[in-house]
């Protein structure tokens, strides 16, 4: 190409000059390239292409199979990224795209024809694994918890039935890698288990506690050291009043024996006359007897003479008794020695009822210590019967709440309620996404103009002698006129067909 010095000018009307004298080869390189693109726009297979949207979520929280029974679950609100790696992942795992491979049949369309037939269906199943991975578009959509799935096939019907077969392969996926396969089993075993220990352990605490008579030991422990503490409190009261009785009983035994149980209420001294009336009386009796004797005997018989002396023995008793002086006192009951008796029996009587009282309290204060002995000593067996109760129970209470939440967890997969679901189902497309025709005619057209016009000036270089001289140049006003002519609007069908060399085939008419 000739270099030309002198500015701006001179570079465009050499390029001018270019394109001009190019410019058949320009228009059928361009002509060209346009058509091969179009023909082959046309003539590509059209491909259809399904969309399925994901969504990621973390409203149901994962059970941990743990024996703890804090049941934690790692629960948080918001969608990480990792989450939704995890997830594409999975969408892309090839145990996941054999099986839709397998369920839909694409090894079918693949060609193993020259293989053994030993190897055809699995190397169908590799190809048609590779196909669907290579057809598959995961991505996820950008500040959304949502990942896009394209699939992209010849068949419209096809590429939503694999999308389809793709959601339902991969929500079986998600809740088999987010479950624990054999949880509510492993849980309901425990349980009953622990249910059976429970009962086991209520068994053995109620044989113990009816055959020591016990309700609630703590309370009876305390009831009855109360019960002990009070009963000691009355036995050394009842000990204190038996020796303040016995005190008081010798007292009065001692006041008793002291005083006379009657007193002298009248004194008064006279003659013995109740002697002298009465042995004056006895005198005249026997008088009267010696009269009638003699009577009937001599003076000197001994019945005369028995009755003489004794009249006359009477006789000196009676000057003897005129003689003597006589006491009269009158007496009577002592009222102290009566009271002192009285008191004393009463304290003889109430010392016998605080002896058989303190006797009582005894027996009851060494029944009370039996009870606290035989209490305290079933305290330890008792203890441990209740802890092994509360372990039971404890280990039932936690199993049975575990168990209910692998029930749970379990019906939740059944009904297919995970933390991803299908925001947008597949359908099926009706109109092909390939080729696009417009984009690419315009594509066509880019390129066909880099190309025609690549290709004059690599011509025009290529056209140039190796010694260094340059190819005459056209005339300027030749060159400019040509251009102007290229400006210039074709208004005769001669002029289009002069000016590119093909036919015109029809000419239409603006109005």
């Amino acid at each position: 190409m000739n270099t030309v010095d002198g500015g701006g000018t001179d570079s465009l009307t050499e390029i001018a000059a270019i394109l001009v004298r190019r410019k058949w080869q320009i228009a059928a390189t361009f002509v060209l390239v346009v058509a091969v693109v179009t023909t082959g726009t046309l003539l590509m297979p059209k491909q259809y292409e399904s969309h399925m949207k994901i969504l990621v979520k973390n409203e149901r929280a994962d059970m941990v199979v743990t024996a703890d029974s804090n049941t934690g679950s790692g629960y948080t609100g918001a969608v990480s990224e990792e989450q939704i790696n995890t997830e594409i992942e999975l969408l892309n795992s090839q145990s996941l795209l054999r099986q839709v491979v397998e369920q839909c049949g694409l090894e079918k369309l693949e060609s193993t024809a020259g293989y053994p037939p030993a190897e055809r269906r699995p190397i169908a199943l590799e190809r048609a694994v590779l196909g669907l991975q290579k057809n598959l578009s995961i991505t996820p959509v950008r500040k959304a918890n949502v990942i896009q799935v394209d699939y992209i096939s010849k068949n419209p019907h096809l590429a939503a039935s694999v999308l389809r077969q793709v959601s339902d392969s991969y929500l079986e996926a998600h809740l088999r890698l987010h479950s624990t396969p054999g949880t509510y089993q492993f849980f309901a075993t425990q349980t009953a288990r622990y249910q059976q220990d429970l009962n086991d352990a209520e068994a053995k605490l109620t044989t113990f506690r009816q055959q020591g008579n016990i309700v609630m030991l703590e309370q009876q422990k305390d009831e009855m050291l109360r019960k002990a503490s009070d009963s000691e409190s009355a036995l050394l009261q009842a000990e204190s009043a038996v020796g303040e009785y016995n005190d008081k009983i010798t007292d009065t035994r001692r006041q008793l024996a002291a005083s006379s149980p009657r007193v002298t209420t009248q004194s008064r001294t006279g003659p013995n006359q109740f002697s002298v009336d009465h042995l004056s009386a006895m005198i005249a009796d026997l008088n009267n007897r010696r009269t009638a004797l003699l009577a009937k005997f001599r003076s000197d018989d001994r019945l005369v003479v028995e009755v003489d002396k004794e009249i006359s023995d009477t006789q000196a008793s009676l000057d003897k008794a005129a003689k003597a002086s006589a006491i009269e006192e009158s007496t009577d009951v002592n009222p102290i020695h009566q009271t002192l008796q009285i008191d004393l029996a009463k304290e003889q009587a109430e010392l016998a009822g605080l002896q058989s009282r303190r006797q009582s309290l005894a027996a009851q204060t060494r029944s009370y210590h039996e009870q606290l002995m035989t209490l305290g000593n079933a305290t330890a067996q008792f203890d441990d019967l209740t802890r092994a109760r509360k372990e039971a129970e404890d280990n039932y209470l936690l199993y049975a709440r575990k168990t209910e939440e692998a029930r749970i967890a379990e019906s939740l997969d059944r009904q297919k309620i995970a933390n991803v679901a299908i925001a947008e189902s597949p359908v099926e497309p009706h109109l092909p996404s390939k080729p696009n025709v417009p984009m690419n005619i315009a594509l066509g057209v880019v390129l066909a103009g880099f190309l025609s016009v690549g290709l004059a000036f690599s011509m025009e270089y290529l056209g140039q002698p190796r010694d260094g001289r340059l190819l005459p140049s056209p005339d300027r006003r030749e060159v400019e006129l040509d251009m102007r002519h290229l400006l210039e609007p074709v208004q005769q069908s001669s002029e289009l067909e002069a000016l590119t060399g093909l036919a015109v085939l029809a000419t239409v008419y603006r109005t």
